[in-house]
């Protein structure tokens, strides 16, 4: 019974909204609940997880004003870290998404992890959201040619021009996907490469070089996920993510952990 069906109070945390919205919903007949001999609502988590995808495909911002929880913010009622998280190596690698590191030779220590990931709330919320992408380049046209098309895109995407201004940008946003053009020059765009790699708060960060052919640095296998070549669009963009995610998915195995990239 815990485990089938959840509180006004639990629902509210998995979404990162108050009781009272949860209850909202209710009301308006949006999220569907059942009421206990004492009066109480409790909802049935195969249909809060449904609402979430639903409202998570027209507004993520009616989920709450937070774009993403790392796990131990999800994981506390109070505030405060919860006990054992600070010896994680998901809380010291500030990693995104703990389940990409269950398979690492250091695994996290699973401190929430009673049952496998693919029945885990938090991997149920997290992995329905967008993507985050970082485009780097100093070009104003290329620039708002994208920034045109960001109604089309499956992600969310935010530029930056420079090293200082991108490292500022990752410490709130964490990229999952940083494209680099390459029209910056092939020392820089590598140097970028190279810094963005060994970035602690990044971990799992792919790295995407766009640029002519001649514009492409040698020797970024280490650095690089991949390379496309201009011109590219939001489209084209939305194609790959959308593809590397279905295979991510398909990559999670019988025990909801998804092998090291």
């Amino acid at each position: 019974m815990n485990r089938e069906f959840l509180t006004t109070g639990q629902a509210a945390n998995l979404c990162s909204v108050t009781p009272d919205a949860v209850l909202k919903w209710i009301k308006a007949g949006k999220l569907p609940a059942y009421r206990t001999p004492g009066g109480h609502n409790r909802i049935r988590r195969s249909e809060l997880r449904e609402y979430i995808a639903s409202m998570n495909s027209t507004s993520r911002q009616t989920l709450g004003t937070r774009p993403f929880q790392y796990c131990w913010e999800f994981n506390s009622s109070s505030g405060e870290l919860p006990d054992g998280c600070g010896q994680c190596i998901v809380y010291q690698a500030k990693a995104l998404r703990c389940y990409q590191m269950s398979q690492l030779p250091k695994g996290h220590s699973k401190s929430f992890c009673s049952i496998s990931c693919e029945e885990c709330d938090y991997y149920q919320l997290v992995k329905q959201q967008k993507a985050n992408v970082l485009f780097v380049t100093d070009k104003d046209s290329l620039r708002d040619s994208l920034e045109s098309e960001k109604e089309e895109a499956s992600f969310n995407l935010k530029f930056t021009d420079c090293e200082y201004n991108c490292s500022m940008l990752i410490e709130d946003y964490r990229p999952d996907y940083v494209h680099i053009d390459c029209s910056l020059g092939k020392e820089r765009s590598l140097d970028f490469a190279k810094q963005l790699r060994i970035d602690p708060r990044i971990p799992f960060v792919r790295i995407i070089l766009v640029g002519k052919r001649h514009e492409i640095p040698d020797e970024c296998d280490k650095e690089v996920f991949a390379l496309i070549e201009s011109p590219i669009s939001v489209k084209l963009m939305s194609n790959m993510i959308d593809s590397l995610d279905k295979q991510d998915q398909e990559l999670t195995n019988g025990n909801g952990s998804a092998i090291k990239q």
